[in-house]
């Protein structure tokens, strides 16, 4: 098991995509322990929620966590999960902005789906 950190450099406030250092797309196995850094100047206020799309396997066990006294959040991927296979899951996060709340676009829930890449364990 390894620990991954993707960090969030920038965001689309229109699209909602997200700019991470992973591209949008992580290599993991199975056990990996995942942390989102939410970078300054990245336009992220805050990540709300991360969740595995409809339909998918349940890509995180247990599910990810806003980290105390942090606004970064960590999940550690599912231990069961078949490898060798694409999973997408949900990043759903607010905007940041410069002033009050909602006056310069702040605060705007928005919702990204990056993609993990269950690779299969090295022996």
């Amino acid at each position: 098991m390894g620990d991954i950190i993707i960090k969030i450099t920038g965001s689309d406030p229109k699209t909602g995509k997200l700019t991470m250092s992973d591209e949008g797309t992580t290599n993991a196995v199975q056990g990996d322990q995942i942390t989102w850094v939410i970078e300054p100047g990245s336009g992220v206020a805050a990540i709300t929620k991360i969740s595995e799309k409809p339909m998918s396997f349940d890509v995180f066990k247990p599910d990810p966590k806003q980290l105390p006294n942090s606004i970064n959040w960590q999940g550690t991927v599912n231990p069961d999960i078949g490898s060798d296979q694409w999973e997408d899951y949900y990043i759903e996060w607010t905007t940041a902005g410069t002033g009050w709340l909602g006056k310069d676009g702040a605060g705007q829930r928005k919702k990204f789906d990056p993609r993990i890449k269950i690779q299969p364990k090295q022996k």
